[in-house]
């Protein structure tokens, strides 16, 4: 099955984080609760919370209640193989670091800056 590009956009944007990589490792061999995941990879609960919850809104993570709980597992075992791959992400999907968005829009920001600049010496008579 052939998917659309926004899909294979999604997907990669949600395995290219390392919280969420991590998360589906974790239930590679059985299903287990927000705890437990949190615990196993050390980060804490609510962090781990928002992680599921975004891998079950595209469909890679399934949760149901049991015995008061919420158990997480994956829908598709196959993710599995291309994590362990540890294939690249493609450069395009990658989050950029803070300092670097701050950069870009700062270059943004001076080249709008200069084409103001241009169109108020053009209205005040400078050449």
């Amino acid at each position: 099955m052939i998917m659309p590009p926004l899909f294979d956009e999604i997907m990669h944007r949600a395995l290219s984080n390392d919280v969420r990589r991590e998360i589906l490792l974790s239930l590679e061999k059985r299903d287990k609760y927000l705890t437990e995941i949190a615990e196993e990879i050390k980060k804490k609960p609510q962090t781990i919370d928002f992680h599921l919850n975004l891998l079950e809104e595209i469909g890679l993570v399934k949760g149901e209640w049991r015995e008061g709980k919420k158990y997480y597992s994956l829908k598709e075992k196959r993710i599995l193989d291309f994590l362990k791959k540890r294939r690249a992400i493609p450069e395009e999907f990658r989050p950029k670091p803070p300092h670097e968005i701050v950069l870009d829009m700062w270059e943004d920001m001076k080249t709008r800056l200069n084409r103001m600049e241009k169109k108020l010496d053009k209205l005040g008579g400078k050449k």
